[in-house]
């Protein structure tokens, strides 16, 4: 069977790592009003008196008010290293995959299927790498300020002394519900929309494509997949704050649940159907941004690494 060559491999992975690290900087100030919307039971309206908060100006207004401005960028340092081994995991297993499937017959004559199983299983194996740094920068971005911990290897010593390893990998199992077929669609739109950009240039290779059109397609592609897996993340983020209560009283009501199914019936229960969908408006505008980048990034990247 063939395999990329050592040489390959480090380049990929260079250009998987450093487009994360450019798209999670970019992108931070979304992540953080999307995951305070996410943890939010109350409505997220302006009519809704007992809700911190109502809107994305609203609540940008608030969060700068109570913290400041690097409170957008909350959570940033073990968010940044989760993107860069993220990226890294993700595009390195991708191109693996993606290799292999050239070389098996079912797969090579079925490109669509091939992008999402590679994407999946990608994004699947990516998320079980970096479930630790995803759990404490939740945790931070979702804590009252001068609460809770005070930095990321401070965070990680008190999971483990207090919730033990388990304590590092809460909401793991949603994550990777949420992120396989996530990432899957990712992959598959993005080379579906690229490859249909070609026919409709006439040439064959995304090298020719400009980077305006690689970034709409990202973010369209970003933008699509999102919508479909969206309430797995929800819940994920809902899980990952469970014992952390004392942390975050300026909040509103405090999120207790005893599992994914518990969670995904109290939110149905309490907060109907719509409550599944909360930040949904920032996290469409966030994945836009992030997979157009992400993707865009990566492509221009890796071309630049093939000539070193």
């Amino acid at each position: 069977m063939i395999t990329h060559s050592k040489d390959k491999q480090l380049k990929q992975m260079f250009a998987g790592g450093l487009s994360a690290a450019i798209t999670r900087f970019t992108c931070q100030p979304l992540d953080v009003l999307k995951i305070r919307f996410q943890l939010q039971v109350e409505p997220l309206k302006s009519s809704a008196v007992e809700s911190k908060y109502k809107s994305i100006p609203q609540a940008c207004r608030v969060i700068f008010k109570e913290e400041g401005l690097l409170a957008f960028w909350r959570g940033h340092n073990p968010a940044q290293v989760l993107s860069i081994c993220f990226g890294t995991t993700q595009f390195w297993t991708y191109e693996q995959l993606h290799l292999i499937t050239k070389q098996t017959p079912y797969l090579r004559d079925r490109p669509n299927f091939s992008n999402f199983l590679c994407g999946a299983t990608a994004g699947g194996a990516a998320t079980v790498v970096v479930s630790p740094m995803d759990v404490i920068r939740t945790r931070r971005i979702a804590q009252d300020k001068n609460k809770g911990y005070t930095n990321s290897f401070q965070a990680f010593g008190n999971i483990i002394r207090t919730e033990g390893p388990r304590g590092l990998y809460r909401g793991v199992v949603m994550g990777v519900v949420q992120i396989a077929p996530l990432m899957g669609c990712n992959f598959m739109f993005y080379r579906l929309f690229t490859n249909t950009a070609l026919e409709m240039k006439g040439v064959t290779d995304r090298k020719q494509l400009s980077t305006v059109l690689l970034l709409s397609l990202g973010a369209a592609s970003g933008m699509c997949s999102k919508t479909i897996v969206y309430p797995f993340d929800l819940i994920k983020r809902r899980l990952q704050i469970q014992g952390f209560a004392q942390n975050r009283q300026t909040y509103g009501k405090q999120l207790v649940y005893a599992g994914a199914i518990n969670c995904l019936l109290s939110i149905l229960r309490e907060e109907k159907l719509i409550g599944l969908y909360k930040g949904m408006i920032p996290t469409l505008i966030k994945s836009g941004a992030t997979t157009a980048i992400h993707f865009s990034m990566y492509d221009k990247l890796s071309q630049i690494v093939e000539k070193l």
